[in-house]
């Protein structure tokens, strides 16, 4: 997934690109080209899971699963 400026004069880049650069370089905010989309049955699973596991499983859709190691978000407390 790309994540585009709000001011539409910087390149798109993924999620590790931007992660500690703060705002695009033309000064608008980083936002993904789409949004990802969530079926009935997501949406049906998601209200079982604790918040850990909701939110890896929402997170997920929108970085890059390789920028942050499923194994840390399931292990730590």
């Amino acid at each position: 997934m790309k994540y585009i400026s709000t001011r539409g004069q910087s390149p798109a880049l993924s999620f590790s690109e931007i992660l500690l650069g703060g705002l695009a370089p033309d000064g608008g905010l980083y936002l993904p080209e789409s949004y990802p989309h969530f079926t009935d049955a997501d949406l049906t699973a998601m209200r079982g899971m604790n918040y850990r596991d909701l939110a890896f499983a929402v997170l997920g859709r929108l970085v890059e699963i390789l920028v942050i190691l499923k194994s840390c978000l399931i292990g730590c407390p």
